[in-house]
């Protein structure tokens, strides 16, 4: 079968956005410049010189710009005398202290008020890498490190609606409770890949008055059998649908082919901010993992592209 190639329907408005992507346009509202300095307060230890909003400030260059914490200091710096700004810059000890216990929240656009489609998916971001010195030594480890993103996606608007970073050794299926309670909104419907296909993950969705999209094993049988009078299992009624219709059909009738949107989502994170978590501990990876979707949301909604079969 012949691979379908796809054309962008609105090539012009989309180009316009990828070059507003890469403008250098920085400004500091009032309200940063006005909360720059940390406000004091009657504690015992030393009072903090910054904000959490100045803070946060130097953690999003860092992350857009993909800049070592020494070099995050010095740009931010720069910034600040360009403008003629009376600001001092945080040192990048505190940019790197201060950024584990910042309190940022996903940013998006989504309409909570409405009922969405969400596709969840995770992937592996490395921590470290092999060194040159280590594997001359002793030889490349079997047991690499790597941290897991885990997200949702919004299928409408292609934001991020809910992420969470964790070790490599939580699976998908343990995370998806926590995900879903990050979303303020309603669920309309849940999608996602095998990994995600348990009879509590199902429940789950069920329990939330939304459908599950989740795809199945492939030897996938009933538990309970049905019974007149008992409610039966969300899994149970997705094996006697595809046992109806068959996988293929099943998954055009739950739009599946949507959860491609994820894998999507994924490329463009690791294509513009590379597969690798530049902070060291986990406590601060979890915040650049965070920012960096942030940003990627921005882009989103700046514009995306809208692509139609040939």
């Amino acid at each position: 079968m012949d691979k379908k190639s796809y054309r962008v329907r609105n090539w012009g408005e989309y180009n316009k956005t990828l070059k507003q992507r890469g403008s250098i346009t920085v400004w500091f509202n009032e309200e940063t410049v006005s909360q720059w300095a940390a406000k004091k307060e009657m504690k015992r230890g030393r009072p903090k010189i910054y904000s959490e909003i100045a803070i946060e400030a130097c953690v999003v260059m860092r992350v857009l710009f993909n800049l070592p914490y020494r070099q995050c200091e010095g740009f931010v710096g720069d910034l600040l005398k360009m403008m003629a700004l009376d600001m001092k810059v945080p040192s990048y000890t505190q940019i790197c202290r201060r950024q584990t216990t910042l309190e940022i929240k996903l940013k998006h656009t989504v309409n909570t008020n409405e009922p969405i489609h969400v596709v969840v998916d995770a992937t592996g971001l490395k921590i470290f890498g092999e060194g040159e010195w280590k594997v001359r030594q002793h030889g490349y480890t079997k047991r690499r490190m790597w941290r897991k993103l885990h997200v949702g996606i919004d299928v409408k608007t292609k934001q991020f609606v809910m992420m969470e970073l964790t070790d490599n050794h939580v699976g998908e299926n343990k995370k998806l409770q926590d995900l879903l309670k990050q979303y303020e909104g309603s669920i309309d419907k849940v999608g996602g890949d095998k990994g995600y296909d348990s009879y509590d993950c199902h429940e789950m969705v069920g329990n939330l008055g939304a459908k599950s999209a989740i795809l199945l094993q492939r030897k996938a049988k009933e538990r309970k059998p049905l019974r007149e009078g008992e409610t039966p299992l969300v899994r149970d009624n997705i094996v006697r649908r595809m046992n109806e219709v068959g996988r293929d059909q099943w998954k055009e009738e739950e739009q599946y082919h949507k959860r491609s949107l994820v894998e999507n989502a994924f490329f463009r994170y690791k294509t513009i901010f590379g597969d690798t978590l530049k902070s060291i501990r986990i406590e601060s990876q979890k915040i650049e993992a965070l920012v960096a979707c942030n940003i990627l949301n921005k882009f989103t909604e700046m514009g995306m592209p809208i692509s139609y079969a040939k």
